[in-house]
């Protein structure tokens, strides 16, 4: 990474960092609101990068599935998931009917795939943030979604100088030729380092070492899977970044892409399996 670039980086990182502790630790509905819509510019990055491969994807339409379904896991406990989903599809193929759009199989299947995904995703990410909430004081929701955001970064930090170190055999060349194997495995072996120091320091009560390795692993494995399936994407249409909303960053995606798998298992695992 050149000087430039990291000059580039360091205001965003400066007050980034410092603000997402704050926002996660002592807030509940502010977090809800803000990832709510980062969830919405993902989304929107994701139609945008879609078009040069000749599909239209019907925005709007994303637009209102996607909050549905966020506010059916947040408010409503998922209740409405079944309806809300077909529901979606079917007013997507009726409205499509009518837009005289071609690659109709593709703009709905688009729509439909991006807005589930994110939607989905996003949902359970701000659910993890609220286990536990306890007011100005903090809670279990805050530390976990802070061990997540550590563990991934942790994770992208081992990779890269490891990878750019004694990086020789590549994991994925036609998806991302620069990542390898030996990065790959420092990347998530510091993640599990790092989930098992959080553990031992007491920032997530109720974890043991065994949960500490179960979610090193979540997000030294899927965060990886994250940015991989980004780079998928962004590789078939043929840009560099989902947006240049963040300068020296990218956008949205490319800031969450790893959180977006990391996240909704790391909730999954601690609520289903931890039982907390």
């Amino acid at each position: 990474m050149s000087l430039k670039n990291v000059i580039k980086r360091a205001p965003v990182t400066i007050i980034g960092i410092p603000s997402l502790i704050g926002l996660t630790l002592y807030t509940y509905d502010v977090f809800m609101i803000f990832f709510t819509i980062a969830g919405l510019l993902i989304l929107g990055e994701i139609y945008r990068i879609s078009r040069p491969n000749g599909t239209e994807p019907n925005v709007w339409w994303g637009f209102a599935c996607y909050l549905a379904l966020v506010g059916d896991q947040l408010l409503g406990q998922g209740s409405y998931l079944g309806s809300i989903l077909i529901i979606s599809i079917l007013l997507m193929l009726t409205v499509e009917m009518f837009r005289k759009k071609k690659h109709v199989l593709e703009n709905i299947a688009t729509t439909f795939f991006a807005a589930s995904f994110v939607g989905l995703a996003m949902a359970y990410f701000i659910k993890l943030q609220q286990l536990g909430y306890a007011g100005s004081g903090g809670h279990l929701g805050g530390y976990a979604v802070l061990t997540v955001f550590v563990g991934v970064w942790t994770c992208d930090t081992a990779a890269y100088f490891v990878g750019s170190a004694i990086g020789k055999h590549k994991i994925f060349p036609r998806v991302s030729p620069n990542k390898s194997w030996e990065g790959s495995l420092a990347g998530m072996f510091g993640s599990l380092i790092a989930l098992v120091l959080i553990v031992r320091a007491g920032w997530l009560p109720g974890l043991d070492y065994f949960d500490a390795i179960a979610l090193g692993l979540i997000t030294g494995v899927a965060g990886q899977l994250g940015d991989f399936a980004e780079s998928l994407v962004k590789r078939d249409v043929g840009v560099k970044d989902s947006s240049n909303l963040l300068p020296g960053h990218g956008g949205a995606w490319d800031r969450l892409d790893s959180i977006l798998f990391a996240a909704p298992l790391s909730y999954l695992y601690i609520s289903l399996v931890v039982g907390l």
